[in-house]
């Protein structure tokens, strides 16, 4: 997949998402790449900030995307501070029928302890730092399972607008 086709599709999940806030707004290509935010609007009657995140592969030669982990961002590519150390109030996850919308602050410290614990060992591992070849980024794969037992978590299921 190209880089465009890459964006394209990443404007459509952000635009799906979208439908459940009111009176989005959508950041600036330097709020989005230095803030690490896609959107702002209104849920639930709080104007909150959101980055949106679409299904991903576990690896990259994957031939279809999977529903069991995420992959968290703590450096980017280029070594500066990445979408979890970002300014979005929540980071959305696209789900396969719904959005789970969780507060970054408490995935950033739910990460780090499971780093700690883990005595930030690297590898490609579930809570392993993992760093792409030629690139400054350090990663790691969460499991959605975990992720839903942090406090605030939020469900949006993708056919109805109710959310648990």
């Amino acid at each position: 997949m190209s880089w465009e086709e890459f964006k394209r599709q990443g404007k459509i999940i952000e635009e799906n998402f979208a439908k459940n806030l009111d009176n989005p707004v959508w950041a600036t290509r330097e709020e989005d790449m230095f803030e690490h935010w896609d959107l702002k609007g209104s849920l639930e009657g709080k104007l909150l900030k959101f980055d949106v995140k679409g299904m991903k592969k576990k690896n990259r030669s994957d031939s279809k995307f999977q529903d069991d982990i995420a992959w968290v961002e703590g450096t980017n590519v280029r070594g500066k501070p990445g979408w979890v150390k970002g300014k979005a109030d929540y980071i959305v996850f696209e789900r396969t029928d719904h959005w789970l919308l969780v507060q970054r602050q408490e995935l950033l410290e739910h990460v780090e302890s499971k780093l700690k614990e883990n005595n930030f060992q690297k590898g490609k591992g579930v809570y392993q730092i993992y760093q792409r070849e030629g690139r400054l980024d350090k990663i790691t794969m969460v499991p959605f399972e975990d992720i839903e037992k942090i406090n605030n978590v939020k469900r949006i299921n993708k056919n109805a607008e109710t959310s648990i």
